[in-house]
C-alpha cells in the first residue's frame, strides 16, 4: 500500500511540459501541479526514484508561456509513468517564475491526489519551445 505525506502548503494546478536529461538524451513529459518545492509529472516512461537531473519547465498562465530553468532536482517518488519531482537547486529568477505561475494558478487540496487523464505515451506539448530555451540559457553568460 502506499503511504502519501500529508503536504505543508497547498499545490497548484498547472498546464505544462518539462524536459529532462537522462543517459545523454532529452526527454519530455507533462507538469501537472506545481509547489515552491517541486512539481509532479506524467512522462512516456517510468523515471527511476533518485534521479537528479537538470530540468526546463514550460508553464502556461493563461496566455503567457513561462520557462523555467530548475539547475538540480530529483526524483522523489515514481509510480509508473507518473513522478513527484524535487527542485534541489534554482537560481532567483527561476524561483519568482515559479511563485508567479503559482500564485496566478488554481490550488489543489493538499490530500486528494488527482490522476491526470492521459496515456504515458501523450507528452509532447510545447517540446519545440522548450529546446530553443535551453539553446538560448545555455548561450547566455552567467548560467
Amino acid at each position: 500500500m502506499k503511504t502519501y505525506a500529508i503536504r505543508k502548503q497547498l499545490r497548484t494546478s498547472v498546464q505544462g511540459t518539462f524536459s529532462y536529461a537522462s543517459n545523454g538524451t532529452w526527454t519530455t513529459g507533462k507538469v501537472w501541479d506545481l509547489s515552491e518545492t517541486g512539481w509532479r509529472t506524467t512522462a512516456d516512461r517510468p523515471l527511476p526514484i533518485g534521479l537528479e537531473t537538470i530540468v526546463f519547465l514550460a508553464l502556461r498562465d493563461g496566455e503567457e508561456l513561462h520557462h523555467i530553468l530548475i539547475e538540480s532536482a530529483i526524483v522523489r517518488w515514481s509510480g509508473g509513468c507518473h513522478a513527484g519531482w524535487e527542485i534541489l537547486q534554482i537560481d532567483a529568477v527561476s524561483q519568482a517564475n515559479v511563485a508567479n505561475v503559482m500564485e496566478r494558478g488554481d490550488q489543489v487540496d493538499v490530500i486528494s491526489e488527482r490522476t491526470a487523464e492521459t496515456d504515458c505515451s501523450d507528452s509532447s506539448l510545447h517540446c519545440h519551445s522548450l529546446f530553443q530555451f535551453l539553446t538560448l540559457s545555455l548561450q547566455t553568460p552567467g548560467r
